[in-house]
């Protein structure tokens, strides 16, 4: 208690607070007594307050000050400037990241003044600025806090807007504005201004896809193949772009087909893409056709709260390690391997926006199973106000040799009349076919809804052919009910109607009478939650002019859990028409049951799948599938069982997801078939800072860099770490929004420092956008320092190396925590008016040891 007590009483000592430091010179005398204790502890309580009492005289003019010598034991003042001092910045003009409510909203240059009420330095922001972040300056006026009259160049005084602040970081150019979700506009939530759009730097990729598989049944063998590209080349603000696929096998020689090759970049001003090459046509309105040529059209993903490129999940399932493949039409847009069971499939992107998906799966012993997903678009609804649309011009190009391919323009038009009702219609125009379509959209209280009338005149060598189609979409959600309708279409097409492609086909092959005309079509999917489950519902029922009866498909599905139990129950239903109009049906049960054998999240899992078809065959398969034994990212399965005709059945399958890409492998066994199945899925990355390998990208990516660092991972993000040149490959990120890219580091070691932990990118679409994290890499050494007389160096003050930059602060004890990035060094140590530098030299690293301790003298 002596200590407690000499240190109280030197900041009285040193305290000229009058009337204050008395009071405590009296409360001092009382801990002599045998209640020393709790009245010292009073005084600790106590003698900060009297350190920041209000001085007199000159100090007064000065402001409060604080008695250093109340923190640190010695006799030397601290310095804490440091501390005090460490976010000042001087009047003047800086180029500043405004971030409003934690998200990236501008980047501009901004007047800081010195406040004459407070006499700190702030940033001036006037109401144009308040205005372009998005505030709603209407409402801010109605609440009082905006004056009418005021100048526009008028600093906006924040202490009037309650729960607002500002904090402005220089080391990092950051200003942060935190206000009431009250205070901002509607249509500016999400919406991030095109002065953050980054184009990304120049590179070049190869996004890959590869299926090998081996199959013997009754001891024939068959090979095949497939590789997919999405190859791109980014150079300023154009993207060039290609996707190709390789087809080859024991029955098919080698095959190369393209799909499409185009170069695109943003017209920010119309808020649109332009697009030169192989393409697709809009398909909002019209069918969506293959074309070369130019076209200019919206890109909704650049206006606020807009909707997103809808893309259909496939589900199905799968007897043994099958190959599923996914063609539209007549174009193989996506092929993987599937483990036995049910499969979920969302990482592929439809041609065109457009036509129906047939998806094949083939089994591991050669069986064939194909069905249709019906492929649409949502209702077509756009904000009131909101203008999109899409021209093109160009030459017919089709998959198929032979056809012609003429010359053509199409245009569509999209506007929000009002808040619930949007008008629609487009033209398509050639030398011998023309298309008219005109539709509504109408938002009610029982969902959205919208109708169009298409009219076509298709002129034909021997006659001239008109005919209507007639549209109805509806989409829905109830919240009653919880039920979600994703698309609820039906479609009539009276005899005569042609699209653009059966005008082709026809124009191409005279005489040839088209099968499978649709005559009218209704499909349906919605999800229903029921329970601890959920019930998926998808119907698909047409028919053709040229053909007897209905087409008709059905998929409904009911998943959910019981307890640590999972469970799935599917029935699979289809009525397909050949060409001489016979309906041959096929359904499906599936029953999957999945349980955990431990708590823990990574605990293996026993599994069971049983079938039963049309055909009275049943299978079953049960086994274990899980994680390999120190892998985070590496799974195995195992199953056993009999197959469809009640022999026995087995396969085996391992997959893992690396930091270069996903590799999979997988073998089945049965009575008359022996299958192997190879796959990879990834990308090769070229850009100034070297060539790296990646998982699979998607449009849109961001190079990572840790300069220095390999092994660097990324939170949310499995499997992604950087390599030996310090860059990493981060896929999918998404255009024209704030994406925040975090480090993970948790694994990095006490031997990395990082600067800032998370960044945040605002990619355009198509970009490769670098997102730069500042890192070192040294060995954690404490220093314990002392002056050349013996005493301790006083507290803040700071330690730099040769080149001058500030590595650590001193702590009470004297001691300073540096990373050091070399083995031996001067350092200098300042602080107020007073320097010194010491010497030192590292012992060899020792693993065993997070940091070194080394004492050093200060000269």
């Amino acid at each position: 208690m002596d200590w407690l007590y000499q240190r109280t009483k030197e900041v009285l000592g040193l305290s000229r607070h009058g009337r204050a430091g008395g009071f405590v010179r009296a409360l001092l005398e009382q801990a002599r007594g045998p209640w020393g204790f709790k009245w010292s502890l009073g005084v600790v309580l106590i003698a900060p307050g009297s350190a920041f009492s209000e001085p007199s005289g000159d100090e007064s003019r000065q402001g409060p000050r604080f008695n250093t010598a109340f923190i640190h034991g010695g006799e030397q003042a601290a310095d804490l400037k440091a501390f005090l001092e460490g976010n000042s910045v001087l009047p003047g003009t800086y180029r500043v990241d405004i971030y409003l409510n934690r998200n990236l909203s501008a980047r501009r240059d901004l007047l800081f003044v010195r406040n004459a009420a407070t006499g700190q330095v702030e940033p001036c922001l006037t109401l144009p600025v308040l205005d372009d972040l998005g505030l709603d300056l209407e409402r801010l006026r109605s609440l009082g806090v905006v004056t009418e009259g005021g100048a526009p160049e008028q600093c906006f005084d924040w202490r009037r807007l309650d729960q607002a602040s500002v904090d402005y970081q220089p080391n990092s150019l950051q200003l942060n504005i935190s206000v009431p979700q009250i205070a901002l506009r509607r249509s500016a939530r999400g919406y991030i201004s095109p002065q953050l759009w980054d184009r990304g730097v120049n590179s070049g990729f190869i996004d890959y896809s590869f299926i090998g598989n081996r199959r013997e049944v009754t001891g024939v063998r068959t090979d095949s193949y497939y590789l997919g590209l999405n190859n791109g080349l980014n150079l300023g603000d154009w993207r060039l772009r290609n996707q190709s696929s390789l087809l080859q096998g024991t029955d098919q020689s080698a095959r190369w087909s393209s799909n499409s090759t185009f170069a695109q970049r943003d017209l920010t001003a119309w808020k649109s893409q332009l697009t030169l090459g192989e393409t697709y046509t809009d398909s909002r309105i019209f069918d969506s056709v293959r074309f070369r040529g130019v076209q200019v059209a919206t890109d909704d993903g650049m206006l606020p709260d807009s909707e997103r490129v809808y893309a259909p999940t496939i589900r199905g399932v799968a007897e043994s390690n099958a190959t599923v493949e996914i063609r539209q039409n007549g174009y193989l847009l996506y092929s993987a391997n599937v483990a036995p069971g049910p499969f979920e499939i969302r990482d592929f992107y439809p041609s065109g926006s457009n036509g129906d998906l047939l998806v094949t799966v083939i089994e591991a012993d050669g069986r064939r199973r194909t069905f249709t997903q019906a492929f649409a678009s949502l209702p077509i609804m756009v904000p009131e106000g909101t203008f999109s649309y899409s021209v093109e011009a160009g030459q017919y190009d089709s998959n198929s040799s032979g056809y012609q391919t003429p010359g053509f323009a199409s245009t569509t038009l999209i506007y929000g009349l009002t808040e619930h009702l949007t008008g629609y219609g487009g033209l398509q125009l050639a030398g011998d076919y023309q298309a008219s379509n005109l539709g509504a959209g109408v938002n009610t209280g029982l969902g959205a809804i919208s109708a169009d009338l298409t009219h076509s005149v298709s002129r034909q060598p021997a006659t001239d052919l008109g005919g209507q189609s007639v549209r109805l979409r509806y989409a829905n959600t109830v919240n009653a009910t919880g039920t979600t309708f994703a698309i609820a279409g039906y479609r009539y097409s009276s005899e005569q109607y042609r699209t653009f492609d059966q005008h082709v086909q026809e124009r191409s092959q005279p005489g040839l009478i088209l099968q499978g005309r649709a005559r009218d079509r209704l499909d349906l999917n919605l999800n229903q939650p029921l329970g601890t489950g959920t019930l998926s519902v998808s119907a698909l029922e047409q028919r053709f002019w040229d053909l007897p009866g209905t087409s008709r498909q059905y998929n409904l599905t009911y998943g959910g859990y019981w307890r640590d139990l999972n469970y799935s129950l599917s029935l699979d239903r289809a009525e397909v028409l050949d060409i001489n109009g016979q309906a041959g049906t096929d359904h499906q049960l599936t029953l999957t049951l999945s349980l955990p054998l431990g708590s823990h999240e990574r605990s293996t899992r026993a599994s069971f799948t049983g079938t039963h078809d049309s055909q009275g065959g049943s299978s079953a398969l049960a086994g274990l599938t899980g994680r390999l034994p120190e892998s985070r990212d590496t799974f195995y399965s195992v199953l056993a069982g009999n197959d469809g005709s009640g022999a026995g059945a087995g396969s085996a399958s391992l997959n893992s997801t690396t930091s270069m890409g996903r590799f999979e492998a997988g073998y089945s066994h049965g009575r008359d078939f022996n299958s192997w199945n190879l796959g990879a899925r990834g990308s090769l990355v070229a850009h100034g800072g070297g060539i790296n390998l990646g998982q699979s990208l998607g449009d849109t990516f961001v190079l990572a860099q840790v300069p220095g660092i390999s092994g660097a991972r990324f939170n949310n993000f499995s499997g992604v770490e950087t390599g030996a040149n310090g860059y990493a490959v981060v896929p999918y990120a998404q255009p024209y929004r704030a994406n925040w890219i975090s480090l993970d580091t948790r694994d990095l070691g006490a031997d990395v420092e990082v600067d800032n932990a998370i960044a945040q990118v605002v990619p355009r679409r198509g970009a490769v956008v670098l997102a730069s994290f500042k890192a070192n890499a040294g060995r954690r050494v404490q220093f314990e320092l002392s002056q050349a007389d013996g005493s301790p160096i006083p507290l803040g003050a700071s330690v730099q190396d040769a080149d001058g930059r500030t590595l650590a602060v001193v702590d009470p004890s004297s001691r300073a925590l540096v990373l050091s990035e070399q083995e031996q060094g001067v350092l200098t140590v300042s602080w107020s008016d007073r320097s010194c530098q010491f010497s030192f030299k590292l012992p060899p690293r020792d693993p065993q040891r997070t940091y070194e301790r080394i004492r050093g003298v200060c000269r």
